[in-house]
């Protein structure tokens, strides 16, 4: 049976006024709780190395910006007025805050209590646009574990938050990534907080021992933002070609049938970064008719992250930037455990993924020394970009102020000039020949891509609200999801593709998933562990609403996703109704649960609604840890891809 629209509205209503008067329930008891104001914060991140509760007493907006006037500062000093390395502060670690201020509090001690206390924390406008990667609450030392990420972000000791609890009523708001995000974290409790704005999720822990997120609002990710993964990678090579600037002011080299030198090329990706800051900060957007070369890298024309999106995600050991989990670890140390998402409300989300072609050269991924792409072809406009293609089919590099920097960064650490500095060179993957047909002297030079990746070559995988793999005892009880969007364009033209991301699960392979949408998914997901609880073990979905997913360019949008090597999962009283004027046909793209070949024991109740369907794949079991041959297995603890 269908329910009427009227009855899904007094649902979500109910809902939110019982998630409302819980939350005003959770308001912080003053157990000589310290204080937060705006001046904690105005050297750059707080960082909370001491046990003990805090909470906030104004409204906090995160923004260390060296007290740079837009008005009468150079470009250079926009461009590097977010910088903790170049502010000089001793107190941020250089590797640890080699990217930059990646939280507004790093939380690395355990027993540590945060009241919002009915106030909001979040980045300014301002920060928001000129630091990519961050999150308003990080619950460790450093934003990624030893050997993970574009950089050896650990100097001494990773630290991770044990025995964190956040507490509302309160707002966690504007992030350009996450509002809290964490590795190798036990005994998180997240209860009664309003996530807004963020841009890629609003809650993502990796390899979590113990995490309940309860009767969480969130109402809207962020719908204004102005500008691609492009901007950042302009952002970040940054640094490299202002030290070889001024390290080799001599260096130049032939970039587009014209001898450049480092200054040239420096100034001129500085130029770009300060005009564009300057236009979103008068106008909230770049200017085209003023910028057209900044328009055409760094416009969002969708104006909502360009890369996968979630509302929260939990996942084993390392980053979550591979295929959805195949099977588990044999190590329980890597897997997430005894996580509860219970009577939480997601609504509003909007995504898109721009999927990048990444060139490869003798089989190796072209990226620069930050792990960012180098972009020869805009699949937004399906043109090329960077490049001509002359009428004998070859092709000719023209540049622009991302590509001339990359490549002469790249050249020059190939060629030692860097020096020991903290600049690290381990992931830079920049080719020589590549270089040589920049440089005009490679004519048989053919871009050759790799496709199914993003700006950074993560999978793609499509948007998902809830994720949930590599995880040992799960429940995901009570939570509604509504009115989701996916933007997303089709997949390129498959011609273009000499291949397919390597990171890719083994049942998706050359699957594209660009558009594609699911409300739950679980993958390489299993019971609790007997040690863990006693009676019934099995980890649940239960009592949920999933409701009106649209994308118009997706293969597939469901409801429930059981993916990979998953076992001993219940699903019952769940309603999901992803389309009120789609019924149940096997033919179309909805799909209201699915479960995968690969999974087993999963225990699907009569009680359900699933209003388009079900769809149980035959049973086919993955050879032991299903070994792929060799150069094409997925990186460990799905670590960064850079090169492959």
């Amino acid at each position: 049976m269908k329910l009427s629209s009227t009855l899904i509205a007094f649902a979500l209503l109910t809902k939110s006024t019982t998630a409302s008067a819980k939350a005003r329930k959770a308001e912080a008891v003053d157990h000589g709780a310290k204080c937060l104001y705006n001046n904690h914060f105005s050297d750059g991140t707080l960082i909370i190395d001491q046990p003990g509760t805090y909470k906030l007493c104004d409204n906090i907006v995160f923004c260390p910006s060296n007290n740079i006037n837009v008005e009468t500062a150079s470009d250079e000093e926009i461009a590097s007025a977010f910088d903790p390395i170049e502010q000089g502060n001793p107190k941020y670690n250089n590797n640890e805050y080699a990217l930059g201020f990646f939280a507004a509090i790093a939380v690395q001690a355990d027993d540590v209590s945060l009241f919002l206390n009915g106030y909001s924390i979040a980045q300014c406008r301002e920060h928001a646009l000129m630091q990519r990667f961050f999150a308003v609450i990080e619950l460790a030392s450093a934003p990624f574990i030893l050997n993970a990420g574009p950089h050896n972000f650990v100097s001494n000791t990773f630290t991770p938050a044990k025995n964190f609890k956040l507490t509302g009523p309160g707002t966690v708001g504007l992030s350009s990534h996450h509002g809290i995000h964490g590795n190798e974290n036990e005994n998180v409790l997240i209860s009664g907080v309003t996530f807004k704005d963020f841009e890629v999720g609003a809650v993502s822990l990796n390899n979590v021992k113990g995490l309940s997120i309860k009767n969480c609002d969130i109402p809207n990710n962020r719908h204004d933002v102005p500008i691609l993964g492009s901007f950042s990678a302009a952002l970040k090579i940054r640094p490299y070609l202002k030290h070889l600037s001024e390290t080799n002011p001599d260096y130049s080299m032939t970039l587009g049938g014209s001898v450049k030198s480092a200054t040239e090329v420096y100034n001129t990706l500085v130029g770009h970064i300060a005009n564009v800051y300057k236009d979103v900060m008068q106008y909230g957007f770049i200017d085209q008719a003023t910028h057209p070369h900044e328009y055409q890298l760094y416009n969002n024309p969708n104006k909502v992250i360009d890369g996968p999106c979630y509302a929260l995600l939990v996942h084993g050991k390392g980053p979550a930037v591979g295929g959805f989990g195949d099977m588990q670890s044999s190590d329980a140390s890597e897997l997430s455990n005894s996580v509860e998402i219970v009577n939480n409300i997601v609504q509003n989300i909007k995504c898109f993924t721009n999927e990048i072609l990444a060139t490869v050269v003798d089989g190796g991924v072209q990226n620069d020394a930050r792990g960012a792409i180098l972009q020869f072809y805009n699949a937004l406009d399906e043109a090329y970009i960077g490049m001509d293609e002359t009428e004998t089919g070859t092709y000719t590099y023209t540049g622009n102020a991302n590509l001339d920097a990359q490549i002469m960064v790249g050249k020059a650490l190939n060629q030692g000039l860097l020096g020991d500095n903290i600049l690290q060179k381990s992931v830079n993957s920049v080719s020589l020949p590549l270089i040589e047909w920049a440089e005009g002297n490679n004519s048989t030079f053919a871009p050759s891509f790799r496709c199914n990746g993003d700006s950074m070559h993560h999978v793609v995988k499509g948007s998902i609200m809830f994720r949930v793999e590599d995880c040992q005892g799960f429940m995901i009880k009570g939570n509604t999801i509504d009115n989701v969007e996916i933007l997303s364009k089709s997949p390129v033209e498959v011609e273009l593709c000499a291949d397919f991301h390597k990171g890719a699960s083994t049942l998706d392979g050359s699957d594209r998933m660009v558009a594609d949408l699911r409300g739950i998914s679980v993958a390489a997901v299993s019971a609790y562990d007997d040690s863990l609880v006693t009676g019934n073990d099995a980890s649940s979905i239960s009592h949920n609403t999933i409701t009106n997913l649209k994308s118009q360019a997706a293969e597939l949008i469901i409801g429930v996703d059981i993916q990979g090597f998953s076992e001993g999962v219940d699903i019952e009283n769940n309603y999901v109704n992803l389309d009120a004027s789609v019924a149940d046909d096997s033919n179309d793209k909805w799909v209201g649960l699915r479960i995968r070949q690969t999974a087993s024991d999963i225990f699907v109740k009569q009680n359900n609604n699933f209003v388009q369907g079900e769809i149980q794949e035959d049973r086919r079991k993955l050879p032991e840890y299903h070994p792929r041959p060799a150069g094409e297995t997925e990186w460990p603890n799905n670590g960064c891809p850079y090169g492959h």
